[in-house]
């Protein structure tokens, strides 16, 4: 049972429907993995440890510098050079005591990966290199974790849901194929744009977490230019070496 305290401070929230008291206890009960603490990792935490999910796992292992703060807003002048990862813990902390957050300053790699997902219910990929979605996307359709994905850049942006037995990310984007897309430091991004994309990626995931039902055969884009959203029905590929028909096995 919540108390007055939590009350008051979800209220707003609990009376949407299909939230209430319910959805507030179950998201308490959550665990969640946020992958990159920048442009879209910081609205993404903002929002689920605002909400109340009740443990989030923080993995990144850049430290933040003075290029990151026009768009990257819990951060200050002070902490650049520190670990993005421990920041946003502290920040994190700061804004909701009590939840549990844990912080890994240290860069995703696949073992790591495999030990930390195991234990979470979702997980949001915010980082920003084809390489390291590829990665996440391999470990979470091993593990068949559902996992929210976005990018984004420029005026840009992007999100998917995928869930396990859905299309995942190589059925579109197959590993070791195409270019790996330019980043913020070579062709600049628009900060509003990549927090709006990270606040739905966040709102994605309380969606799913709630148990709304939510669609994970969609690719969601937005162009900040035309300010126009455009929406791809994806299928899974039946080839596809992670999730189709004759995927591997070995793990």
């Amino acid at each position: 049972m919540l108390s007055d305290h939590q009350f008051l401070r979800y209220g707003r929230q609990m009376l949407l429907p299909g939230w209430g008291e319910p959805g507030q206890r179950q998201l308490a009960q959550t665990s969640v993995a946020i992958i990159g603490l920048g442009g879209l990792g910081v609205p993404v935490l903002a929002n689920l440890a605002g909400c109340g999910v009740g443990r989030l796992l923080l993995l990144d292992g850049d430290t933040l510098s003075l290029s990151n703060l026009h768009r990257q807003w819990i951060y200050r002048r002070s902490d650049v050079g520190q670990p993005k990862a421990r920041l946003a813990r502290r920040w994190a902390l700061g804004l909701n005591p009590e939840i549990r957050v844990e912080a890994f300053a240290q860069m995703a790699d696949e073992a790591l990966l495999h030990r930390l997902l195991a234990e979470v219910d979702l997980v949001l990929d915010c980082t920003d290199t084809l390489e390291s979605r590829q990665r996440i996307n391999r470990v979470c359709v091993r593990l068949q974790r559902p996992l929210v994905s976005a990018a984004a850049i420029g005026w840009q942006g992007q999100l998917q849901l995928i869930l396990p037995g859905g299309p995942c990310f190589a059925c579109f984007c197959p590993e070791g194929e195409g270019a790996e897309p330019m980043r913020c430091s070579e062709a600049g991004v628009a900060p509003p744009v990549v927090s709006a994309i990270g606040a739905l990626q966040a709102t994605l995931a309380l969606k799913w977490l709630l148990g709304e039902q939510v669609g994970s055969d969609q690719l969601h884009r937005f162009d900040g230019r035309t300010f126009s959203w455009r929406q791809f029905t994806l299928a899974a590929n039946p080839h596809c070496p992670l999730c189709g028909e004759h995927h591997e096995t070995d793990y």
